[in-house]
């Protein structure tokens, strides 16, 4: 039985080690995507939870969203950056794709919420941002 487990283990680590992997990859980045709208409340009352619903447009079908954005503090501020996976080297259809995804928010500062959604850059690339401020009740 030893024996068996032995040569299953080393049998394993070839085949895992294998270099015939070079098919299934591809390059790729990430980067930061357009944000279309967000919406949110008109207001929060302190010490809730809120789900705020943020889409995005994604340019074309090498675009992907897997949920992750960065989420930054600035004072009481709070920039919202979502990113995208962009697969590199395959043809891509110009086929525009909305996502839908949402951030959960807990409201525990009494000063409003100042949300800034990134939008892309200007001429200057300077970031540019849709800013929502939220008042706290």
């Amino acid at each position: 039985m030893k024996q068996f487990l032995t040569f299953f283990m080393v049998a394993f680590l070839l085949v895992g080690c294998s270099n015939d992997d070079d098919n299934n990859y591809h390059d790729y980045h990430l980067e930061y995507t357009a944000v279309k709208s967000a919406d949110l409340p008109n207001e929060f009352i302190y010490g809730r939870t809120y789900r705020i619903n943020v889409t995005i447009e994604l340019p074309n079908s090498c675009y992907f969203f897997y949920g992750q954005f960065d989420y930054f503090y600035e004072g009481t501020a709070r920039l919202v950056y979502p990113i995208a996976h962009v697969d590199d080297g395959i043809s891509c259809t110009d086929s525009v794709r909305e996502v839908t995804f949402s951030i959960p928010v807990h409201a525990i500062q009494s000063e409003p919420y100042i949300f800034k959604f990134y939008q892309g850059e200007d001429e200057n690339g300077e970031d540019k941002f849709l800013t929502i401020e939220v008042p706290v009740i």
